[in-house]
């Protein structure tokens, strides 16, 4: 539900938008702000910036260079200037509250309850201020480890953690999860959680398209213990098609790690399918296998295509992540030469997703060190972006003519 209103004194535009369980107000095509079913702010466009805020009131603000675009920056606002970020987005819906009350727009054929459920929305974000805000911070706290990462096309789950951290935790250029140590939620604990989630989200539960279980490899379960857990979250919110009046989920998404694929059959990867499992998110990162192990990523890739294999086999989509630029210029001819080779081998069809991601490398991370350490050449951000370029020319023909997606994945731009 989208229509346009107009200011009446400047006849400046203001689109409004009820859609997807988000309210989202354009104003004069230079601000655009969009606010969840509790009102909070979840992303704005004000000055050419876009802006992400996270359930625990981080706000990451995004820039990108039309002419160069491989100049993209990104930044976690420091608290000062998220609030004045943050200040300006709620100030400016309430003019449009206090313009509704008044009369100052021109709201055209609106029906009333059009008007009534925008007028209680922006109540709904009228009830938010700078503190409250903060104290969003310790409510998500309480439910939740930090959520790390996510893929992009599942930015909008409801992040579900049946497990904590990293089964394996040493893959050199990942730092996601070293905070925590890996362990498997018992189901009481985990039935605790799912309903702290369903209560911080609140009515902001209705932006949220699937549901994901985190962390890095959740599925690592035993499958004995992994079907209650899936049957629990299943009694908690309502999944399509099976219930689709309203609001639903269209299933449960989930990261595996190839060796733990391997662990499992194609008939338990099809029990998961029945209760819901639609996808798995696999990282290839290389189809080098030297450059794996410099990264001491477990498996080979032969394991992965294996693993694809049997997930398919399964009945479940894949999505297949590899990284451009890791290993530098040393290893960037065998990276792009044996990647695309192991791509193109797996056997994926409509549904499946290959993810291109750019390498960003942490300061911090073992990789850094090691790198150097072996005189390896990193390379730029325009090398880099034109790497992605040319991955995704070569890998286009074979993903068209199997109806596979190829997207583009950077890590910065996520937050929960």
């Amino acid at each position: 539900m989208a229509f346009k209103w107009t200011w009446k004194r400047t006849r400046h535009p203001l689109y409004v938008s009820l859609h997807g369980g988000a309210l989202t107000l354009n104003l004069n095509e230079q601000v655009n702000l969009t606010f969840d079913g509790e009102g909070r702010l979840v992303g704005a466009w004000m000055d050419r910036v876009r802006y992400r805020r996270a359930l625990d009131n981080r706000v990451l603000s995004k820039r990108v260079d039309p002419e160069r675009p491989w100049r993209r920056v990104f930044r976690f606002l420091p608290p000062r200037e998220r609030d004045q970020v943050l200040a300006r987005a709620y100030d400016l819906a309430g003019d449009v509250a206090r313009g509704l009350d008044r009369g100052d727009l021109d709201v055209g054929p609106t029906d009333e309850a059009t008007l009534a459920e925008v007028r209680d929305w922006l109540a709904r974000v009228g009830t938010w201020t700078l503190a409250r805000l903060e104290r969003e911070r310790e409510r998500f706290l309480r439910v939740y480890k930090p959520v790390s990462i996510l893929p992009p096309d599942q930015y909008l789950a409801v992040v579900l953690q049946a497990t904590e951290g990293c089964s394996y935790n040493l893959c050199t250029f990942c730092t996601f999860y070293r905070d925590r140590p890996f362990r498997i939620k018992p189901l009481p604990e985990f039935a605790a959680h799912v309903q702290g989630v369903k209560a911080l989200l609140g009515r902001g539960r209705f932006m949220r398209r699937h549901i994901f279980l985190a962390d890095a490899n959740a599925v690592i379960i035993a499958q004995k213990l992994l079907l209650p857990v899936m049957e629990h979250v299943r009694q908690a919110f309502p999944m399509c098609p099976e219930r689709e009046e309203g609001w639903c989920l269209d299933g449960m998404y989930a990261f595996i790690s190839a060796p733990d694929a391997l662990r499992k059959r194609a008939e338990d990867f099809a029990a998961m399918k029945r209760l819901g499992m639609k996808r798995l998110y696999v990282g290839l990162e290389t189809g080098h296998d030297p450059l794996r192990a410099f990264l001491l990523k477990p498996g080979t890739t032969a394991d992965v295509l294996t693993a694809v294999r049997t997930m398919k086999e399964g009945g479940l989509s894949v999505g297949v992540i590899f990284m451009v630029g890791v290993g530098g210029e040393q290893f960037r001819a065998a990276h792009f030469r044996d990647t695309v080779a192991a791509v193109k081998n797996m056997p994926l069809s409509a549904g499946d997703i290959v993810y291109v991601s750019p390498f960003v490398a942490s300061p911090d991370a073992p990789y850094t060190r090691d790198a150097a350490d072996a005189g390896i050449k990193p390379m730029s951000d325009e090398e880099i972006w034109r790497e992605v370029q040319a991955f995704r020319q070569a890998l286009r023909p074979w993903a068209r003519a199997r109806e596979v997606k190829v997207s583009y994945y950077d890590i910065r731009e996520f937050v929960y």
